[in-house]
């Protein structure tokens, strides 16, 4: 009941949902997709939720994908990485976590200066990991491996220093949440050509 109720309730807060009634299920379809979040209660049939949980970390298809755990344990396990929720949970408060979830992921920033730009793409997993894209200008790409998300912020903030100093100014910046963050695909490395004409 409370699956259907929390899939009822983040379809129609525009998410797509895809509720599995069991551990194997869920499995085989991250042996298929790759979803932008997973919701997981540790009771489960036919494999407990610890060990889907494992076995979800060493799937590629699940590699770095945030995990809402929702659980009536009184003492949960210490599950490195993922968000772990007391029931009850209501499905208002589900959506609020997971909409939280997701808005910490990617962030975009855009500078330009005459016909050049410089586009800067944070992706901050959940847990210590993080990473940086700077794109331009022209051709030029770089990406920064950070332990930790404070490390990137502090490397992004140097990095946007030399481009004010160099003359460069912000024109957009992008936070991506729940519907919206699915409609868009994660900008890779090769994102570069979308700034073409302004690097020409």
């Amino acid at each position: 009941m409370l699956r259907d109720l929390y899939r009822v309730s983040l379809s129609l807060s525009n998410y797509e949902v895809h509720a599995c009634e069991d551990g194997l299920e869920a499995l085989h379809y991250l042996d298929q997709s790759r979803p932008d979040v997973i919701v997981l209660d540790l009771d489960l049939p036919r494999i407990s939720g610890t060990v889907l949980y494992d076995e979800m970390l060493a799937r590629p298809r699940a590699d770095r994908v945030p995990i809402v755990v929702v659980t009536g344990m009184e003492s949960p396990p210490r599950l490195a990485g993922a968000v772990v929720m007391r029931k009850p949970v209501t499905p208002e408060r589900l959506i609020r976590i997971i909409e939280s979830t997701l808005a910490r992921r990617d962030r975009e920033w855009l500078y330009v200066r005459d016909h050049q730009a410089v586009l800067i793409v944070r992706v901050a997993y959940p847990g210590p990991n993080a990473r940086l894209h700077v794109l331009g200008p022209g051709t030029a790409q770089a990406v920064y491996e950070c332990p930790d998300l404070v490390d990137c912020v502090a490397r992004q903030a140097q990095i946007e220093s030399e481009l004010v100093a160099e003359g460069y100014q912000l024109l957009a910046h992008d936070r991506r949440s729940g519907h919206d963050r699915r409609m868009m695909s994660r900008p890779e490395p090769d994102r570069r050509c979308d700034l073409s004409e302004l690097n020409a």
